[in-house]
């Protein structure tokens, strides 16, 4: 184990920091560092380069590279001229988009974004950072770890569905699920770093499983009685808010977006870190859609091994409503499967029907005390009893009620940063980004360029951030 001098982590970290190891003295060190696309160098007035913590600056570039800075006041981080040009160019390559696309997408002219892909230019490390943030790359690192620590097999991914289906596939929709990726990794760092733990299950893959045997919908069930097993959903009970389950309960990050009407959500993963997608558009409007889009993503993400998800599902809102056993893929069997089990189990729709009434009575019932759709729960009891309630007419089944759609509700109506902040980052996502600032942990700087927002503003509202989701 290395061993480091007391003056030296004084020098680095100050004397008022504490520890023997290099991370230890960044947690309680008031240090700060700037990054311009060149250089990490000690603060100093008039500086423009983008402000980073010292446990920031230390998992970016080491304590090598944090001893230079301290000793001589800066260190090169980027010597090569073909740096960060090359991996940002090869990134958007990757994902199949134009220049002018990610510069749309990032805020920037199309001059700026030329500029940074010439080998040589120098930019402003904030033009940098914005452009990063769009491709999935860690903006702290681009331009001194080679790829950025992008997930190369993510980019493959996206680029592989546009062109396998580029009218519903678009430029757009690479865009906004590459920065969800990007969203999903950021997040569940910040959660680690502030010792949100997730549930073990989560973090473990306990309930991975290639078990896809015929009929696979059934598989989808007993993955599903298992997870509310190890989750603590005792018994045959309701899960009265999955939003709150997945995020508050599970650690699970989920990315709000507006994508496509023909897509419900998605699940993804950027390096080993999973989240989910849902589309705030079409049938989730409804919640009782929302849910089994929910329940359906959780099946993905808890279940599917890597080979399976393959870094990404993005499902259909015809995949999600439809009966378990009329889809093709084993996979997106499953999760049906799972989703209206999780949500719904067998037993408890049993005891439901099996308490009378007329078929819409049943229907009711069934839709009203688990809170899912009035078609999802039409194949679930003909699945489970072998009643028939199909010819139930939609009048007799009323929309979910006020309960339902409060305790789902993704939408916030009431945001401190306004909607400078994209849609995408205004969740639990904002929530971390504010802890992790009061802790020291990362910057104002950084949180206000997560944000989309200026240091001041974010400073500004942080506290409210941080009541909001409390």
């Amino acid at each position: 184990m290395a061993s480091y001098p007391n003056d030296q982590l004084d020098l680095v970290f100050g004397p008022g920091s504490q520890g023997t190891a290099p991370f230890e003295r960044a947690k309680t060190s008031a240090a700060t560092f700037v990054r311009s696309q060149v250089l990490l160098a000690k603060p100093r007035d008039g500086a423009t380069g983008l402000v980073l913590t010292a446990s920031q600056a230390l998992a970016a570039f080491g304590w090598d590279i944090l001893l230079a800075v301290a000793t001589e006041g800066s260190a090169v981080i980027s010597d090569s001229r073909h740096e960060p040009a090359k991996t940002i160019s090869e990134r958007r390559v990757n994902l199949g988009l134009t220049s002018q696309q990610v510069a749309r997408a990032a805020g920037l002219t199309p001059a700026k974004m030329a500029k940074i892909e010439s080998p040589g230019e120098v930019s402003p490390v904030r033009d940098i950072a914005k452009v990063a943030v769009v491709l999935a790359l860690d903006e702290r690192v681009v331009g001194y770890e080679p790829a950025g620590r992008g997930d190369r097999d993510l980019g493959v991914r996206l680029r592989e569905m546009q062109a396998a289906d580029a009218f519903q596939f678009t430029s757009t929709t690479v865009l906004k699920l590459a920065e969800a990726a990007w969203v999903v990794k950021r997040q569940r760092e910040l959660a680690r770093a502030l010792g949100v733990v997730s549930n073990p299950h989560i973090e473990s893959g306990t309930l991975l499983s290639s078990n896809y045997n015929y009929p696979t919908y059934k598989r989808g069930y007993e993955l599903a009685a298992q997870a509310r097993s190890y989750f603590g959903i005792s018994g045959a009970e309701p899960i009265r808010s999955l939003r709150t389950l997945l995020e508050s309960e599970l650690g699970i990050p989920l990315v709000q977006e507006k994508l496509s009407t023909r897509f419900a959500g998605a699940t993804i993963a950027n390096a080993s870190d999973r989240g989910i997608v849902v589309n705030e558009d079409g049938h989730n409007q409804n919640v009782f859609v929302r849910r089994m889009t929910l329940a359906h993503e959780l099946g993905h993400l808890i279940g599917d091994p890597d080979g399976r998800l393959n870094k990404l599902r993005v499902d259909d809102y015809d995949w999600i409503e439809a009966d378990s056993e009329s889809h093709a893929d084993p996979v997106e069997i499953r999760a049906n499967g799972f989703a209206i089990a999780f949500l719904a189990p067998v037993e408890g729709v049993k005891l439901l029907v099996y308490e009378g009434g007329s078929k819409a009575e049943i229907l009711r019932r069934v839709t009203d005390y688990y809170g899912i759709s009035r078609t999802a729960a039409t194949w679930h009891i003909k699945n489970a009893t072998r009643i028939d309630v199909s010819g139930v007419h939609r009048n007799e089944v009323p929309e979910a009620s006020a309960d339902w759609i409060a305790r789902e509700n993704l939408t916030l109506d009431y945001f401190p940063l306004g909607n400078e902040t994209p849609l995408s980052r205004r969740g639990r996502f904002a929530y971390l980004v504010a802890r992790a600032f009061k802790e020291s942990i990362v910057s104002s700087d950084s949180a206000a360029l997560w944000l989309c927002v200026t240091p001041s503003a974010f400073v500004q509202h942080a506290d409210e951030l941080i009541a909001l989701f409390e």
